[in-house]
């Protein structure tokens, strides 16, 4: 078996010892706005339609119906 150096990459280092990077920065995308009729007709398919909470509450085993706020 070789001897191995152990490694260093847990060590505690320097600022000045780490090169960041340099020059352009990240890019912010362009801001778009979407119509919500559009966004609509594309969720559309899906076809979820949200239960109210009485009816959630009516599954459940030994319900009782919902009092209301």
């Amino acid at each position: 078996m070789e001897d191995q150096m152990p490694s260093n990459a847990s060590q505690i280092r320097l600022l000045s010892e780490i090169s960041f990077p340099s020059g352009e920065g990240p890019v912010a995308h362009t801001v778009r706005f979407l119509d919500p009729r559009e966004v609509e007709a594309h969720f559309a398919a899906l076809g979820i339609k949200p239960t109210s909470p009485e009816e959630r509450w009516a599954r459940k085993a030994n319900a009782t119906p919902f009092p209301g706020v």
